[in-house]
């Protein structure tokens, strides 16, 4: 198997390096395909990115899984959704991901993406637990949601109602999801194309749970997940309306994800995969 990971940034130079490694470190048997998609940055993000693909060209980095094969294009863009479109027209993996440049993968968790979707071919997309680091990169909370239901994920309940989001650097799926998401209406968005995507996505396929930290979010200032009013701007141009049955879904879904074991959560819902007997099902 052969998964694709894109790192669209601008000025990235203070995670840049632990973002890389976070990605091509990761063992297992699969190839890695990494691309990272620079807005022509006035800092040394560019340098610290070629000086890894170098490495790894050089066989000065020796890869933990099958293959690894890293491109860097650095040129201006219109904003990350706009470079994360550049990255979606290279791809040449079976399962795609992004993740930002100041998020991490954990150890394995690209092994652990891998198996599953060997393993579970009506899994077209799937994402971790929620995982928040701090500055520090210290791991500060961890939460399995109970649910991501499609018709909520695209009336844009997860973030509005529901605060528990799906979060982009724990989320994967396969290639064949891209097929009818338009580029091009991704490269205008400046702060919600991640909604716009997954809402594409839903409109497809059930999004499935993997319990298990793939990905940790890194809260720190000056990120764009923070201007939270202008993201929701955005969102109002895609949102489905939701009808009273949904908000109350939306609440009852809020307060299980919060509330209720982990094991109840599993319980109640069949799709959520969890390592036992040997395989995640």
């Amino acid at each position: 198997m052969k998964l694709s990971i894109i790192t669209p940034c601008r000025n990235a130079e203070r995670f840049i390096a632990e973002t890389i490694e976070s990605v091509i470190s990761q063992r297992g048997d699969f190839e890695l395909e990494y691309i990272i998609i620079d807005g022509a940055s006035t800092d040394r993000t560019p340098e610290i990115a070629n000086a890894y693909r170098d490495r790894l060209e050089s066989g000065a980095f020796l890869p933990l899984c099958r293959r690894v094969t890293m491109t860097v294009l650095s040129e201006p863009d219109s904003g990350m959704y706009d470079a994360l479109a550049k990255g979606f027209s290279q791809v040449s993996g079976e399962v795609v991901a992004y993740l930002n440049a100041d998020d991490i993968y954990f150890p394995n968790a690209l092994s652990t993406v891998a198996d599953v979707f060997r393993e579970h071919p009506e899994v077209y997309w799937t994402s971790g637990m929620c995982t928040v680091l701090n500055e520090a990169g210290q791991v500060t909370s961890t939460l399995l949601p109970l649910a991501y239901s499609r018709d909520l994920i695209r009336t844009g309940a997860y973030g509005r109602i529901h605060i528990n989001t799906i979060q982009q650097e724990s989320t994967f799926w396969r290639v064949s999801l891209l097929a009818d998401m338009d580029t091009v209406k991704l490269s205008r968005f400046k702060l919600a194309g991640d909604f716009y995507l997954w809402s594409c996505f839903a409109s497809h396929a059930e999004l499935w749970i993997i319990q298990s930290c793939l990905g940790g979010f890194r809260s720190h200032s000056g990120q764009l997940s923070r201007q939270r009013d202008a993201y929701r701007s955005e969102m109002d141009a895609i949102v489905c309306a939701i009808g009273p049955v949904q908000r109350a879904r939306a609440y009852l879904q809020l307060l299980g994800t919060y509330f209720l074991p982990d094991r109840v959560k599993r319980l109640l819902n069949r799709r959520i995969l969890h390592y036992t007997g040997g395989r995640w099902s």
